[in-house]
């Protein structure tokens, strides 16, 4: 539970972090000129990696529920 916990709360504050580098950088935080771009793509991924945010949720419940 603990593990799934550090994980939904790590994918999400890095998914919103990297949204805030991209929109500091504008229009240039799209392109792959610069690593923003590539931060963004990997902090989404995340989520998405090894369960998603809801699965993660659901675990996370039902434990909690136990």
């Amino acid at each position: 539970t603990i593990g799934a916990m550090a994980k939904m709360y790590a994918s999400e504050v890095s998914v919103k972090i990297a949204n805030e580098a991209v929109q500091i950088h504008g229009g240039y935080g799209y392109t792959k000129d610069y690593p923003v771009e590539k931060f963004y793509r990997d902090a989404k991924l995340c989520t998405i990696g090894e369960g998603t945010t809801e699965i993660q949720k659901l675990v996370i419940s039902r434990n909690l529920l136990k």
